[in-house]
């Protein structure tokens, strides 16, 4: 089996034996009652979509960045007030959806996440685009909006030359912030 949806089930957990799916790829668990995910999960070497939104979930374990091949995570929706370090270590993220969570910063080792092209932070608790950020240089679309205590952003912005979209809506960068912005990055367009 590749793919499995177990999406809207009303599951509160998920079975040790997911493990014994070694050859999946796709897993959405999304919009069910889960507080925890098990152990085996992380153990699955070819998973490259994992879809856990909308759950109950307050953390994610450290073994995350044992999914290699990991290329799409969606986990917003939560009751995440931190994400582990250990996300970094995934090589071939492209795209992370941390929205709608209590999140006020992401780990450095986040920086590390070279492939990643699509960041959705909307709906947390930012007040600072966090500084990792500017560590992923194959950023195309950055989603900030609706952390409506967003004031700042690191100069090191400058970095993301691959960058296209940054949403700021619904935050409290001023539009100076944003012709600030428009000079470090030229090439993106910004809405606010």
């Amino acid at each position: 089996m590749k793919s499995l949806n177990l999406s809207a089930r009303g599951l509160t957990a998920l079975s040790e034996n997911i493990g014994k799916l070694v050859n999946l790829e796709r897993l959405n668990v999304c919009n069910n009652k889960l507080t925890s995910l098990p152990k085996a999960l992380f153990t699955l070497k070819k998973l490259k979509y994992l879809n856990i939104a909308s759950n109950k979930l307050t953390s994610l374990s450290s073994s995350i960045g044992n999914l290699k091949a990991l290329q799409e995570l969606e986990a917003g929706y939560n009751l995440f007030t931190a994400v582990p370090k250990e996300l970094g270590l995934l090589p071939k993220l492209k795209r992370l959806v941390l929205s709608k969570n209590s999140l006020k910063t992401l780990p450095a080792g986040l920086s590390a996440l070279a492939s990643l092209e699509i960041l959705d932070i909307t709906y947390n608790q930012f007040t600072e685009l966090p500084t990792c950020i500017t560590g992923m240089l194959n950023l195309k679309d950055v989603d900030c909006s609706y952390n409506k205590g967003l004031s700042s952003f690191p100069v090191d912005v400058k970095n993301l030359k691959q960058l296209k979209l940054l949403n700021l809506k619904n935050t409290m960068i001023s539009t100076k912030q944003v012709d600030d912005l428009t000079w470090l990055i030229p090439d993106c367009q910004i809405m606010l």
